[in-house]
């Protein structure tokens, strides 16, 4: 109640503003919001009170924008991806408004998804997950599966063609480590298109906290496009015996839960896939609002936010580098086979 009453005084104190609101939320029905803000009333309002003073700063030239106005303005652009124009007619706000909002809102949610998205870390929160995981398949040990996925871009003005992924289009190789209930863990958004997954791994933070120990006897899964490590655990080329395929299928099992974490993420945020187009922006800029859609996408799944429709991700395989595999690799796998699959 408190937060309706401080949104009615806001649109009150507000009414010397030169454009028409066209999105108070109140004045639009949860199943609307739902289809083309992928947030509810009720969420709405609160993303609104939790963000208020910074997205505020954004607007504060000549005539201040509402909060709710920012707030659903970025919404519509991150769930379709429309060009900035086309937002801005359907609101009544100019396309250099519409391009400052997106920017301030993105900018304040990338940092807030540097803080909130984080693996567990606590032995409690680790041993919840490992759980969730093995009753998937039962396979032991797991805290995340990981792998990479490529949110189109436009051609960037400097080095174009380290962009240019295995599929011929422009975009950014995203590593990203889910949870069971695909809750996104961990990401790491900075490298071009055409940089392999297992390169991103080996270079991430997350692979340094591993080999440091942080999270003791635990283990990523991961496809083929990933080098066999103690802790990252691929599956078998060709599995040769009966052990070895219990241990292959469920691998298989409980790693697709990053691919639907993708599927998920993409269907709601449309923006990061194809059929939304490709971000209009410089590399920096896209993988901030990559960041800001992880953020929002973990609050839908923790809200336990309704989506329609779940469409693929534009999946490209990773070439083989069973080859890369480290002997620490081969022994840790064998181990887990010999002792839970056999």
């Amino acid at each position: 109640m408190l937060l309706l009453i401080a949104l009615h005084n806001e649109l009150a104190l507000r009414r010397e503003r030169v454009f028409k609101d066209r999105l108070n939320p109140l004045d639009v029905s949860d199943k609307k919001l739902l289809r083309y803000y992928r947030f509810p009333r009720h969420m709405i309002l609160r993303l609104c009170e939790d963000l208020k003073d910074d997205i505020e700063r954004i607007t504060r030239r000549g005539q201040a924008i509402p909060a709710h106005t920012s707030l659903l303005v970025a919404l519509r652009f991150y769930a379709s991806g429309s060009f900035q124009s086309v937002i801005g007619d359907s609101t009544g706000l100019s396309q250099s408004s519409v391009s400052r909002i997106i920017t301030g809102v993105t900018e304040a949610l990338y940092r807030k998804g540097l803080a909130e998205i984080k693996m567990p870390t606590e032995m409690n929160e680790i041993i919840q997950t490992k759980l969730k995981f093995n009753n998937i398949s039962r396979f032991p040990n797991v805290i995340g599966a990981i792998d990479c996925t490529h949110v189109p871009i436009k051609a960037p003005k400097v080095e174009e063609n380290i962009y240019v992924n295995r599929k011929q289009y422009h975009s950014l190789n995203i590593q990203v480590v889910s949870n069971p209930d695909n809750v996104i863990m961990d990401f790491c958004a900075r490298y071009p298109g055409s940089t392999h997954d297992a390169f991103i791994w080996a270079n991430s933070r997350l692979h340094d906290r591993f080999e440091a120990g942080e999270f003791g006897i635990s283990y990523l899964l991961g496809d083929s496009g990933y080098p066999l490590q103690h802790n990252l655990l691929t599956p078998f080329t060709n599995p040769e015996n009966p052990p070895e395929e219990l241990y292959y299928r469920s691998h298989a099992r409980t790693r697709v839960v990053i691919e639907k974490t993708f599927g998920v993420l993409k269907s709601r945020f449309r923006c990061l896939h194809r059929s939304g187009g490709s971000l209009q922006y410089e590399p920096d800029k896209c993988a901030k609002i990559s960041v800001a859609c992880m953020l929002w996408h973990n609050y839908c799944i923790e809200q336990r936010i309704p989506l329609e429709e779940i469409i693929d991700d534009d999946f490209i395989m990773n070439e083989n580098v069973e080859g890369g595999a480290h002997e620490n690799g081969h022994t840790q796998r064998r181990e887990v086979v010999r002792n839970f699959f056999s």
